[in-house]
């Protein structure tokens, strides 16, 4: 295993925005139970208690369990990773080693002005900036640990607005690709006393003293009891999976949206700063992710997209279908290559929804499945087959019988698609744009794939100054509390739009630099 000391790159003085270090104690270690139920820690360390054990909460762990901190990582579930076990994983930094061994001319400054772009000036100026310009350190740090990048790395993304140059990273196991290099790093730490690991712990609440938060409250299956710690780091990532919550920050015509994220994402975090006088954001942005199948299983729950979803982009999928939205019309060009338009044409669609529609001209001829997952291969003998009896696609042996099967006017499906066929066969001009034309819709069976726009990154959090402090209402910082991760809101790094890697790779970059700051006994002096 890796070890490593000062990063050299570091100021002397610190990072721009960091709280002041103090020299690390020297570290004792503990016995294990110690280590794994939270008992005697070394007297004259700095303690701090993560609560999350995502992508955000390791790096805090990790960086001040090495500057001599003695770390509680409380976590609720049984295993650590958070959304990491099922994201794709995707990171971006520029200036990076792997850029420059691949001939990539790229700059911390270019990749700001591009974030800036994208998300239309609307990022946190001071948060997103001091991680955009770390960013390159990160990736060269997961190298450094021996992360497997995938082949194609960097690379550019198209699942959402595309970068102009190759800066976005992800291993060849996704989000688990991050967590093979991190989780060992802390088991490390756990074995040498330095981390006392909580699992199947959850937060019921922040412990105050007078205006500072000293500590929480957490319950595991042993019982109730306080965590106490010179620093309060809130790494709980978001509240996606919380519906109530998640609508009180949605706009109200997006209140039908599918959940996408694992179930832990329930905003422990954020209700619990709230309770103690945070400050959160409410923006009033939603953008969706698209492409997830409704679970016939679970109301307002999309099928885990481990298993399953529809690609969207024409960079990886050439379309060969329509997409209808409830009243049976197109909306959108198909083949557009800008992610966000096709997303905010979704939110406007009654109820969000959209069937995509085709024939078995398209199950036939179409090189590539229309379903596909990050893991299996989605072969066109494997989607034609699901054609025939996954229960996510709806079949009909006339348009007019598929109609009647969606709920749609089938005088407008009929119409819409006439109107796509004179296109095809250059009789018209599409009315809306679209360009690209496989094949003529004509030929039954006839199929649809009903998609339902979905949430799976909070937008909305706790609101924080540069040195990661949490904020009360009047703008000043609550001693002792600290967040990092989605549970700042995804609007912080990203804006109005999704930004490529602008979630994991911000979490993990300040998430270190929190970490480092705290462990060399940082921690805000309590009043």
């Amino acid at each position: 295993m890796r070890r490593r000391g000062r990063d050299p790159r570091r100021p002397a003085g610190g990072w721009r925005g960091e709280p002041a270090r103090r020299r690390p104690a020297r570290p004792r270690r503990c016995g294990p139970r110690a280590r794994r139920r939270g008992g005697p820690v070394s007297v004259g360390r700095p303690t701090v208690v993560v609560v999350g054990a995502g992508g955000a909460g390791l790096c805090v762990a990790l960086e001040a369990a090495s500057q001599g901190a003695t770390v509680h990582l409380v976590e609720k579930q049984s295993t650590m990773g958070g959304m990491l076990r099922i994201a794709n994983g995707e990171f971006s930094g520029a200036g990076s080693r792997r850029q420059a061994e691949r001939g990539i001319e790229d700059s911390p400054e270019r990749h700001w002005d591009e974030v800036r772009r994208i998300s239309h000036d609307r990022v946190d100026p001071g948060l997103a900036r001091m991680s955009v310009l770390r960013q390159g350190e990160t990736v060269d740090w997961l190298e450094s640990l021996g992360f497997q990048f995938h082949p194609d790395c960097p690379g550019l993304i198209h699942g959402h607005e595309v970068y102009d140059v190759p800066r976005t990273y992800w291993g060849v196991e996704q989000g688990h690709s991050v967590l093979q290099v991190l989780l060992p790093l802390v088991e490390e730490q756990v074995q040498a006393g330095r981390v006392v690991l909580h699992l199947s712990t959850r937060l019921r609440g922040l412990v105050r003293e007078a205006d500072a938060v000293v500590g929480v409250a957490v319950e595991d299956p042993e019982g109730s009891r306080e965590l106490r710690g010179d620093a309060v780091v809130l790494a709980t990532g978001g509240y996606d999976a919380n519906i109530g919550l998640r609508n009180r920050f949605m706009p109200e015509h997006c209140a039908d949206v599918l959940v996408g994220c694992l179930d832990h994402a329930t905003g422990d975090g954020l209700v619990a700063a709230e309770e103690v006088g945070a400050a959160v954001s409410a923006d009033g942005i939603f953008l969706p992710v698209m492409g997830m199948i409704p679970d016939p299983d679970r109301p307002q729950h999309a099928v885990d997209y481990r298993q399953a979803f529809v690609e969207m982009a024409p960079a990886y999928r050439t379309p060969h279908e329509i997409w209808v939205n409830r009243h049976g019309e197109r909306f959108v060009a198909e083949d557009t290559r800008s992610p966000e338009q096709r997303e905010r044409a979704l939110i406007r669609q009654p109820g969000n929804l959209m069937h995509i529609v085709f024939d078995a001209s398209v199950v036939r001829e179409a090189p590539v499945s229309l379903i596909r997952n990050p893991a299996d291969e989605w072969t066109p003998e494997r989607f034609a087959e699901s054609c025939r009896s996954s229960p996510w696609i709806t079949r009909a042996d006339s348009l007019e019988e598929l109609a009647r099967a969606l709920d749609v006017p089938a005088d407008a499906l009929a119409r819409n698609v006439a109107d796509y066929n004179a296109a095809v066969r250059g009789e018209v001009v599409d009315a809306l744009g679209r360009t690209t034309f496989p094949t003529a819709l004509e030929e039954g069976p006839w199929y649809a794939i009903t998609t339902v726009a979905a949430s799976i990154l909070s937008r909305d959090g706790l609101r924080a100054g540069t040195d990661l402090r949490v904020q009360d209402q009047q703008g000043e910082p609550i001693p002792g509390l600290y967040a990092v991760g989605e549970v700042l809101g995804n609007n912080v790094f990203a804006g109005d739009n999704y930004v490529g890697g602008m979630s994991i790779t911000p979490a993990m970059t300040l998430g270190r630099l929190l970490g480092r700051a705290l462990g060399a006994g940082a921690a805000e002096e309590q009043q």
